[in-house]
This record gives C-alpha cells, structure tokens and sequence, in this order.
C-alpha cells in the first residue's frame, strides 16, 4: 500500500503509480485509469478501452508474426514517449513487454499498460525481482541488483527485436547474460551487419 498526499487512505501500489502518471497533463500513450474500487481480498481499476485494439503480440501474430520496421519505429517513439513520462513522474513500470503494449488497430496509436510490477522511481540499485524474465536485464542474473534506466533500455530493446524478429533473443538466462544478438534476414542490411554478433546494453 501506498500513501499520497490528498487521499483518505492507502492506495494498493499500482493504483498509486497509475494516478501518478495520470495527473494532467495526462500522456496519450500511456492507459488512463477512470475509476477504482476496493474490496476486501482485491481490488478493481475500470481503464479506458481503446477501440480497435489489439495488444502487440496479437497484432504481430494476426501479421504474420513480425511487425515492420517502419511501424517498430513508430510503436517505439510512442513508447518511450510514455516512459519518459513515467521518469518524470517518478514511475517505473519495470515490465516493459509487448503483451502490456496496446495498439489501435486503424491509428497504430499505442498506450502502455499494467502498472502491477512498477515501483516508485529511484536513483539506487532495486533489489528485488518484478517483471518477466525473458525481458530482465543480465546484471540481475549475475549480481541480483539492477538500475532503473539501463534495466528499462534492456527491456524495450528486447521488445523491439520480438517486434521484428518475431521470437526473443534469448531462450536461457546463459544466453541473456552473454548477449549475443543474431538478427533474422529479411531486416535492413546495413543495420543488421552493424549489429549482428554486439553485445547488447
């Protein structure tokens, strides 16, 4: 639970975070909470409903899998719009994914969502695990500590590969920690000799 300054009471983290980022001027990329309600063993938060709307793994499947460079691109400026957003307001989400990525369908306007893994903002290491860990930055793996902003760049350039690519870059957490990125054909070949075979982060 959660104090902020103006409430009755306690909020449930996430709500907290949610109202957070929600304080005008609101960002249009990131899911707008309209109500919540509490109960005794849960809590309810009723959120916008973008129409049509798809998360990013369903559009991407619906596509054949992978989504284009071009739209990567534009889904990524939005993105990092809304996590910008987030660190000016003192927010992690800390489970950047695109299952928590919604797109509208007609526009490809995208709104970040799921505040359950987010925390408040700090410039120390974390030390406790939240999140997914197909998207966890190596240096949790090898000494249980990450920093908000290199955790944060992990995971959404992991997402930008699923994007892409279609699958993740690394299937065990061996793989993760060594970094070796393999990029599939088809991607602009400049920039896939560049990055072929870097270590990432």
């Amino acid at each position: 639970m959660h104090t902020q300054p103006g409430q009755e009471g306690p909020l449930p983290l996430e709500v907290a975070l949610m109202k957070q980022v929600n304080v005008a001027p609101q960002c249009p990329y990131i899911m707008q909470l309209l109500e919540w309600f509490d109960q005794p063993s849960r809590y309810i938060m009723v959120l916008e409903r973008p129409e049509p709307c798809q998360d990013l793994i369903a559009f991407c499947q619906d596509r054949g899998g992978t989504m284009s460079e071009g739209l990567a691109r534009q889904v990524m400026v939005q993105l990092l719009r809304a996590l910008n957003h987030c660190s000016e307001r003192g927010v992690l989400h800390r489970d950047v994914k695109p299952e928590n990525l919604l797109i509208q369908t007609d526009s490809q306007h995208v709104k970040l969502f799921d505040f359950g893994c987010g925390d408040l903002l700090k410039n120390t290491a974390y030390k406790d695990f939240a999140g997914t860990l197909e998207y966890t930055p190596p240096e949790w793996f090898l000494h249980r500590q990450y920093l908000a902003g290199p955790a944060t760049v992990w995971s959404v350039g992991i997402t930008l590969y699923n994007l892409i690519c279609g699958f993740l870059p690394f299937s065990t957490i061996r793989e993760t920690i060594k970094g070796r990125v393999r990029f599939t054909k088809g991607l602009s070949p400049g920039q896939r000799k560049r990055d072929e075979g870097r270590r990432v982060g």
